[in-house]
């Protein structure tokens, strides 16, 4: 059956978008969706999310709607499709039809291959992530998440088709942690300088460097909030390196951000990472942040708003945690970064104009 919106025009300037994703979850980029439908639907825009999986994580602001894959929207009732994710971009290459005055977008979250290489074997990682690549190109428009990425894709994909856009990150600073939680933080830091780490438990995080660093930083503490197939062989490094006394593993916790006020020092050392929503979270809370010198880590932080440390180099790491550790008005800058390039307000220009670009 064909699926829509009853929508209408009122003002010939607001648009009607639908999002397609494949599950309201908390991840990444159902985050920045939500951030676009926020945004969209602040400034007057009627918008409409579709996704393939029930899911209650994340609650939109605008009308939702479970489809399977093989159901076809009336692309016709909207002016923009924006996909987001493998199955939403393989669902427009199955059903777009070859002439439509709607435009269709997607926005690549990832470093399609080299993350894909960190999931499965090199042969896998490169047969999908090549399919995948070959399927949206028929779409109008690509939207990488940096520049960097955007010269990522310059070499596998049309140069006229792609651009970036900056994601933004904003948070209900009145949300807080259980009291359970709470005591037990208390109970573990005591006198000591926290570190916190908000990730996916997954060896492209590079959590484990933190803890090879711990051996070296005898008044601190970490704290790891997060789940995933790296989780048992982080506890057991921990006790190998004979700090597990000093790490704290919290598992997977919803809205992560609310545990960022008890952490004294947020750390990235991600190997590889398609943008980092963690590190707009802690500009907001104006927290002190060490990252892996990675591309889009200088990218966004070019002008000394977080502290750098070298991949796979644990002593960089050490010393990089000492400086932050004493940079009083680091957060703040990093929180003045976010205003200027990272803000909703600039989010929901730069997408509206992409938008009308075209």
């Amino acid at each position: 059956p064909f699926l829509h919106g009853n929508i209408s025009h009122k003002n010939p300037f607001f648009m009607k978008i639908a999002y397609i994703i494949p599950k309201p979850s908390n991840t990444g980029p159902i985050l920045v969706v939500l951030e676009l439908v926020k945004e969209m639907s602040r400034h007057g825009h009627n918008c409409t999310v579709y996704h393939f999986d029930k899911g209650d994580e994340i609650i939109f602001p605008c009308r939702t709607q479970q489809i399977s894959f093989f159901q076809k929207i009336n692309f016709d009732h909207f002016d923009i499709i924006h996909t987001h994710g493998l199955r939403p971009d393989c669902y427009i290459f199955l059903h777009k039809p070859l002439k439509s005055k709607t435009l269709f977008i997607t926005t690549l979250h990832n470093y399609i291959i080299p993350d894909f290489s960190y999931q499965y074997n090199k042969f896998i990682a490169y047969t999908i992530g090549n399919l995948w690549m070959l399927g949206i190109r028929r779409h109008d428009k690509i939207v990488t998440l940096s520049q960097d990425a955007m010269k990522y894709y310059q070499r596998r994909l049309p140069l006229q088709k792609l651009t970036y856009a900056y994601n933004t990150r904003s948070l209900p600073h009145s949300e807080l942690i259980d009291e359970q939680s709470r005591q037990k933080i208390l109970q573990f830091k005591k006198d000591s300088f926290i570190l916190g780490v908000n990730a996916a438990l997954t060896d492209r995080k590079g959590i484990d460097q933190i803890i090879k660093a711990l051996k070296e930083l005898a008044n601190y503490k970490l704290i790891i909030i997060g789940d995933g197939k790296s989780k048992i062989p982080l506890e057991n490094l921990s006790v190998n390196e004979q700090v597990s006394e000093r790490v704290l593993f919290l598992g997977y916790q919803k809205d992560a951000y609310r545990f960022l006020p008890f952490y004294d020092l947020f750390i990235l050392p991600s190997r590889n990472e398609g943008f980092g929503l963690t590190l707009l979270e802690s500009a907001l809370y104006k927290k002190n942040v060490v990252c892996s010198r990675i591309p889009i880590f200088e990218e966004l932080c070019p002008q000394g708003e977080v502290t750098f440390f070298e991949l796979e180099n644990i002593p960089s790491l050490v010393k990089a945690i000492q400086t932050a550790s004493q940079s009083p008005d680091l957060g703040n800058k990093l929180y003045q970064r976010y205003i200027q390039s990272f803000s909703p307000n600039v989010f929901y220009k730069r997408y509206n104009q992409i938008y009308n670009n075209l």
